[in-house]
């Protein structure tokens, strides 16, 4: 009892004196596993393949391309994601293979004492793509221009919402949508002239090229007054119109090499 009462009073010590207790942080140690999407098969006869992860732990986990994050045969860096975020993400690595690959191509990982691999047959008809996922997977990519055999930097997706959307959330997280859905609408939504309005927007991006990062802004394409965005670099935020009418707003999206933007109508009514 006196030992254990000498070293409380050493800690509480220690923190009067100003000592801080470094809190112990555990290693994540889930695994994390990978998953072929599928492939579509393109007009001149290349497919184009998607790749994906679920990565079980709470935290964001970085895994140098190597041994322990690589394709199979070589090279073994084909772009491919190094920082796998939390959760599951479907078509994080979309790649372009030129007609008359045999298949042979896998993605393997090495992590918290765990091999995962992707499937030897990516060109089994099974794996092949269903309509509206392969929309999701095209989005942003040019086939024609995307390097071979190598993880293609896509344009960001972004996404104008009002209301819920169905397919524009469904962009948001890299899932597709059967082909049956009908295309969505261009987005619309209603305001008052000197009344902040609501912009609910994502932007989605693949982290290519490495290194690089996402910038988005706001701006008017049309309308009769002007438009104050609370904050025009962020993809959620507010515009305030000082004059009723019909107006056209942008939002942009790059991430240093592709960009891609979406728009949205706004009809504002007059003030009370």
């Amino acid at each position: 009892m006196t030992s254990r009462r000498a070293r409380v009073c050493g800690v509480l010590a220690a923190v009067a004196a100003g000592g801080m207790l470094a809190p112990v942080a555990a290693q994540p140690n889930a695994p994390i596993y990978l998953q072929y999407d599928g492939f579509i098969p393109n007009a001149d006869g290349s497919k184009t393949l998607a790749f994906g992860y679920d990565n079980l732990n709470h935290v964001d986990v970085t895994i140098p391309a190597g041994p322990e994050n690589q394709f199979t045969p070589g090279p073994a860096d084909r772009q491919q994601p190094l920082t796998f975020l939390a959760g599951r993400h479907r078509f994080a690595c979309v790649m372009v293979v030129p007609a008359g690959v045999d298949g042979q191509l896998q993605w393997q990982v090495k992590y918290a004492g765990r091999t995962a691999s992707t499937t030897q047959k990516i060109l089994d008809p099974l794996y092949q793509l269903e309509l509206g996922s392969q929309r999701t997977v095209l989005a942003g990519l040019d086939v024609a221009s995307a390097p071979p055999l190598t993880c293609a930097n896509k344009s960001p997706i972004v996404a104008i919402r009002t209301g819920f959307d169905r397919r524009a959330a469904a962009a948001a997280q890299g899932l597709g949508l059967s082909g049956d859905q009908p295309e969505a609408p261009e987005p619309s939504t209603k305001g008052t002239a000197g009344a902040p309005v609501p912009l609910n927007a994502t932007v989605s991006d693949d982290h290519l090229p490495r290194g690089g990062s996402v910038s988005s802004t706001w701006k008017k394409v049309s309308g009769p007054g002007d438009v104050t965005f609370g904050d025009a670099s962020s993809a959620r935020t507010t515009a305030t119109f000082s004059a009723p009418g019909d107006y056209e707003l942008e939002l942009d999206a790059s991430d240093g090499q592709r960009s891609s933007e979406a728009t949205l109508k706004v009809t504002v009514a007059p003030a009370a």
